[in-house]
């Protein structure tokens, strides 16, 4: 009796999970919120990055692109909150790659709407800081100790970078990172509501391939309004989180120089050969010179 309801148990386990599945999936599939509301969240003044709390998500995430604000803090923690405020709008965002070799800059072009009265009293009122999650492809990565000298010049608020930050390693032995930048709106009317962002990147040593060079591409970054009220009570603090829905940017490519596999017997011929030759050289001077 046992063996004959243990395929029928399997059975029913499977599809309860499948049908937990389909539930989840269908209730956080954007296309079903309704309105962007679905998207305003909130977190404590204490926590210093909005990565932080998604930091076991983003590892997933890091393979498919998803917005970082589906996941959220309690929403307990969101309640008495008001969402209905005249914040910016995003109207335009484009990104390029600048410079040659292995060291290169990703700038965003990032422009908001007029800067009407309304704008510059909500700056006034506010704290209000722009957030950039840039999940870089594999095969580049960003220098934290770099990063730390825009802040330390008070060019950006505040930038981190989280997954493998080992700069050693080669492409093949590292995994993806994410960088996040927050960049202070305070001065947005004074540069007429545009913002050019700058962050510099690495390339690793990409594994041989036959054509020369091993090709990157970057996605579209995760941009998020971050603001709260200037007379916030510290206790009882939070930032407020909005998407800015920001539409998909072209890709941009990066074509990184890597080793023709047909020539590796070649230079390691040549490359042990003058070490050979350099080690006899140096024992023939220590012994008779």
């Amino acid at each position: 009796m046992a063996a004959a309801s243990g395929p029928w148990l399997l059975v029913v386990v499977v599809a309860w999970v499948l049908g937990v599945a389909a539930a989840s999936s269908s209730s956080s599939s954007p296309g079903q919120a309704g309105t962007s509301q679905k998207f305003n969240k909130c977190m404590p003044c204490s926590r210093r990055y909005v990565a932080d709390s998604y930091l076991d998500t983003l590892i997933g995430q890091l393979a498919q692109h998803r917005d970082l604000t589906e996941t959220s803090d309690s929403a307990d923690s969101c309640k008495g909150l008001d969402y209905d405020l005249d914040a910016p709008m995003l109207t335009e965002l484009h990104s390029e790659l600048v410079g040659e070799g292995s060291h290169r800059r990703l700038v965003y072009h990032v422009e908001f709407a007029n800067c009407a009265d309304a704008m510059v009293n909500f700056l006034d009122n506010y704290d209000v800081n722009l957030v950039v999650i840039e999940n870089l492809p594999n095969g580049v990565f960003a220098d934290p100790f770099e990063l730390q000298h825009f802040v330390e010049r008070k060019v950006y608020l505040d930038m981190a970078v989280f997954g493998d930050t080992n700069l050693e390693l080669p492409s093949a032995l590292s995994n993806r990172s994410s960088v996040e930048i927050h960049v202070d709106l305070a001065p947005l009317a004074s540069m007429n509501c545009n913002l050019v962002i700058d962050l510099p990147l690495h390339a690793r040593y990409p594994p041989l391939d036959a054509s020369g060079y091993a090709t990157v591409e970057f996605g579209s970054p995760d941009l998020l309004l971050r603001y709260r009220k200037k007379d916030t009570v510290p206790e009882s603090c939070s930032w407020l989180l909005k998407d800015l829905d920001a539409a998909p940017v072209e890709k941009a490519t990066w074509r990184i120089p890597c080793g023709d596999e047909a020539h590796i017997g070649f230079v390691s011929s040549i490359t042990f050969l003058s070490a050979l030759v350099c080690s006899i050289l140096i024992v023939i001077a220590a012994l008779f010179y």
